[in-house]
């Protein structure tokens, strides 16, 4: 089992890691994004051939022997292995507005590149190569997908995101768009004289564009979905590798935070003492937050590898699940009872058996 390395934490970072670990994939990607909206030396990205992936695949969900009493993992619930409702949701929407065009293949092909959370994960050059068109074909038909419902959708980062909600709003502050598209590092990092000198407008006029995209959804996709339209994330899978149980991180759900090298090796040339400061301050933030994610993988797989080995009869012998000490298994992980029975069993891993909770393994 690893070893968990909270012993090199402060009591804040702890807890900041710990919440990580209780946040889900999509809630993980929303969080990132909040804190990258307020830190440029740092980009939210997730890894492009799991949403491809899951697009194309089912899910294989644990279907118990109904004729076996003894099948104590028969709480699970069946996951339904539809594709995703946002993308049920798009593809009306084109099939009902749009011709049978070219153009509207290549927006059909998009489709398949957009995650859950509503962005598209394919680079527009590489999409072009792969359809065999230009790429200002490719960027028509991007066009076309951002015209449709929710706003926001099928932008390629944040700050797009945000332009294209606020594009659709005629309530949107009249500044707003502009501010986003030409100062959108200054309006992250809450520079607002800085931005209100250059457009030579009054302070409180950015401070209530500030304000109005507090209101605006980073991620609007992860509106939808129900118990019918649901693709789960799962954060870990089994693997049966030369007999042995081996438990990994399922790097294609998980989001990740990517540092901006360039932009700060740029802004370290500036002699300005502000400048080196907030530098320092935002590079010390997005380590912090790369601990905390690296926290939580080692968080979930320990408790992954200590659950199957405890379990391995099921697996490898097909026996019924034993009931697990939740007590003791967060003695184990060095956790509060509640983090473990809270946070860490009710995240979902991928066996050959199926897709399960944590805590249906604990025979529960």
């Amino acid at each position: 089992m690893l070893v968990i390395s909270s012993v090199h934490m402060d009591k804040e970072s702890l807890e900041e890691s710990l919440k990580l670990v209780g946040y889900d994939n999509e809630e993980l990607f929303a969080y990132l994004q909040q804190k990258a909206l307020g830190n440029p030396l740092i980009e939210v990205k997730i890894n492009k051939e799991f949403d491809e992936r899951a697009v194309k695949e089912k899910t294989v969900v644990y279907k118990p022997d109904k004729d076996d009493p003894m099948d104590t993992a028969s709480a699970m619930d069946q996951v339904s292995e539809e594709v995703p409702a946002l993308d049920t949701f798009l593809l009306e929407q084109i099939y009902a507005s749009m011709r049978d065009t070219p153009l509207r293949d290549l927006v059909l092909f998009l489709v398949a590149f957009i995650n859950p959370e509503g962005y598209v994960t394919i680079n527009l050059n590489e999409a072009a190569e792969q359809k065999g068109v230009e790429p200002i074909e490719m960027l028509d038909a991007l066009t076309l997908l951002h015209q449709l419902d929710p706003p926001g959708v099928g932008a390629r980062n944040l700050q797009e995101c945000l332009m294209l909600q606020t594009e659709r709003d005629e309530y949107a502050p009249e500044i707003a768009y502009y501010v986003l598209e030409n100062f959108f590092t200054a309006f992250s990092d809450k520079n607002w004289q800085e931005i209100a000198d250059e457009m030579a407008v009054d302070l409180a006029d950015v401070k209530s564009v500030f304000e109005y995209v507090q209101s605006l959804d980073p991620t609007p996709g992860s509106a939808f979905g129900d118990d019918n339209l649901f693709l789960p994330r799962p954060d870990l899978y089994l693997q049966l590798l030369d007999g042995h149980l081996t438990v990994k991180y399922n790097e294609w759900a998980s989001p990740f935070v990517v540092f901006q090298k360039e932009y700060y090796e740029e802004m370290l040339q500036h002699d300005d003492e502000d400048v080196q400061q907030f530098l320092a301050a935002k590079k010390t933030e997005g380590e912090q937050l790369r601990s905390a994610l690296a926290f939580r993988k080692e968080m979930l797989l320990a408790a992954g590898e200590l659950i199957c080995s405890l379990q391995k009869g099921f697996f490898l012998e097909g026996r019924e699940l034993g009931p697990l000490d939740v007590t003791r298994l967060a003695e184990d992980l060095a956790v509060p009872v509640t983090v473990m029975r809270e946070e860490i069993l009710e995240k979902m891993i991928e066996t050959d058996r199926g897709t399960f909770l944590l805590h249906q393994l604990c025979g529960e």
